[in-house]
Parts: structure tokens; sequence; C-alpha cells
């Protein structure tokens, strides 16, 4: 029983590992806010984005200014940034 909890646990995290890994090699250096994002949130704006990505463990934060001219990026996994980009 334990064995079957803890491959069936073990699974889910590598599905979790694999999901964030293809979200970040499709967003990082991307100058597009939600350019091929793998969760559609439609017209919600960044901040919502931010809050869903967030929930999943890793996010992406777009800084905007001066007419939504990009500044910078970021992708964070637990917190961790594992990328920055940079306009």
């Amino acid at each position: 029983m334990k064995k079957k909890i803890l491959k069936a646990v073990l699974g889910i995290l590598i599905c979790w590992g694999i999901f964030v890994a293809i979200e970040g090699f499709r967003l990082i250096g991307s100058t597009d806010p939600g350019k091929c994002p793998l969760i559609t949130l439609g017209s919600t704006q960044t901040a919502d984005e931010i809050a869903d990505y967030g929930s999943l463990g890793f996010s992406q934060t777009y800084h905007l200014t001066n007419g939504d001219a990009f500044v910078y990026g970021e992708f964070r996994v637990w917190g961790i940034r594992i990328a920055r980009w940079e306009s």
C-alpha cells in the first residue's frame, strides 16, 4: 500500500516537473507577455497570470513601463529565480 502511494506521489511530482520545464523553455526569453503559455487565461490581466502560475509552484513576472514598453521579465520556481531577461 505504501509503495503504491509513493509511486503515485512520485509520478505526480515528475509530471509537475516536466510541466514546469516545458513552460519555462517556452516562456524564457520572451518579450511578449503570455507568449505561448501552456496555461491560457484568455483576456485576464498579468497579475491574474502571476497568481495562477504561483499556485503551481512557478511564476512568470513581466515589468512594463511607459505605455506598456517591456523592461524585464523573470521566471521563478518556488520563489527561486531561474531566468531573467531584459529588453
